[in-house]
């Protein structure tokens, strides 16, 4: 009998890590850290296991048409914000293409402004080596941004 070690194997393929998620409709704080290729999610009705695949969802629209079509598509701020929260809704995903690979962390904060959505905040970075300290490639806040060759 022989066993195919590929099934046993984590396969080199991209994936979130870690998701941290603030002021999204029914997650008003949640992190989830150290996801596996299968991770489960338990809970009863109401409890925000639907809305933590919403966020992919939401995300995915941002970037293929824009924060201002997700956001009117989605029910804006009064249906995407958690009820009585302060501050704006915040996402971090934490990224690695393979394994032993620098982890890059994404993180995005959007609010109500003025003439709709806006982008309060919004960076990229990665970790240059297991000890280096953090490198931002991507920076951007309130209209002014920072992208450094």
């Amino acid at each position: 009998m022989t066993v195919d070690n590929q099934i046993t194997r984590s396969p080199d393929v991209p994936r979130i890590e870690s998701l941290k998620v603030k002021n999204y409709r029914a997650l008003k704080q949640v992190t989830l850290d150290q996801l596996t290729l299968m991770t489960v999610l338990l809970g009863p009705n109401g409890s925000g296991k639907s809305t933590f695949f919403d966020v992919f969802n939401f995300l995915s629209e941002c970037f293929q048409y824009g924060l201002r079509h997700a956001w009117d598509r989605w029910g804006r701020g009064r249906e995407l914000k958690s009820r009585g929260a302060e501050g704006p809704i915040v996402f971090e995903l934490k990224y690695r293409e393979q394994p032993r690979t620098p982890i890059l962390t994404y993180h995005l904060a959007i609010d109500n402004g003025k003439k709709g959505p806006e982008v309060v905040e919004e960076w990229l970075q990665w970790r240059r080596g297991s000890l280096g300290k953090p490198f931002r490639f991507l920076e951007f806040s309130r209209k002014n941004g920072n992208a450094p060759l």
